[in-house]
């Protein structure tokens, strides 16, 4: 009797701490992970082809599409940042691709100025990438990143953020996957920060804020947290050139090569 009595007060304190844990995340706007938070906030009477990007969006290719069809009008400019940070990356393709409904920014469909699904992908992520910033293939910076990341938080996503680290088998609910565009393109950075800053309740993610990695000398302060906001987002889009472009140029080379087949 004594041990029933026992056990029940260990459940009841455990259900407590658990309750205040996501009462007090509540405040920040978190929720847990177990809920699908990705569902997608798109209005598809704007936006009837919405869909999210086949493959990684590339910057080179969104920088062609965006200079030819885009820069007249706009310029990654940092003043854009904090707006920028608001707004999720499938609620500015909304826009790209129709608007505010009236066809100012209509550049679905096909035909004059219009354009495909991925292109409008590409240019978007490029303009955000100008805009929030992003570690260049090559860098110094990256190569940091790469290691902080790497020493910290690879144990559970993976070091090509994947949700693949050692750990994730362990984890119920798994770890994100940092390229499932499905759930990525349906959060803020300002969402992205306070899951890192603070933690997700009910999951393994913790809070990161004010960490210390003793090995790296590195402190998670706003700063840092920003930085991994920045470098998480680089596992959904590629610096080189669309691979779906490069496929299409190979052809064009070898109907050349061989008597310009059609």
């Amino acid at each position: 009797m004594k041990l029933m009595m026992m056990k029940r007060t260990i459940v009841t304190i455990i259900l407590a701490l658990s309750f205040a844990s996501a009462n007090a995340a509540s405040k920040t706007g978190l929720a847990s992970s177990l809920i699908h938070e990705w569902e997608s906030d798109v209005n598809r009477k704007i936006c009837p082809s919405f869909r999210y990007p086949s493959h990684a969006p590339s910057l080179v290719t969104g920088e062609a599409v965006f200079k030819q069809n885009c820069s007249s009008c706009h310029t990654p400019a940092a003043s854009y940042k904090e707006a920028f940070r608001k707004v999720t990356p499938e609620k500015q393709f909304e826009f790209v691709c129709g608007g505010k409904g009236d066809g100012v920014h209509s550049f679905a469909g096909k035909g004059n100025g219009k354009l495909s699904v991925d292109e409008m992908w590409d240019s978007l992520i490029y303009f955000r990438a100008n805009v929030l910033g992003y570690y260049k293939e090559g860098s110094q910076e990256l190569s940091d990143m790469n290691a902080t990341f790497g020493g910290n938080c690879a144990v559970c996503h993976g070091t090509r953020g994947q949700g693949d680290g050692n750990l994730h088998k362990s984890l119920y609910p798994p770890p994100a996957n940092f390229t499932m565009t499905e759930r990525l393109y349906t959060r803020t950075d300002e969402k992205l920060f306070n899951e890192l800053k603070y933690g997700i309740p009910w999951t393994a993610m913790p809070a990161w804020y004010n960490r210390y990695d003793f090995d790296k000398k590195i402190k998670f302060d706003d700063v840092m947290i920003w930085k991994l906001v920045r470098y998480v987002r680089q596992f959904s889009h590629v610096q080189e050139k669309d691979r779906l472009d490069v496929g299409r140029e190979k052809l064009e080379s070898y109907k050349k090569s061989v008597g310009g087949v059609k």
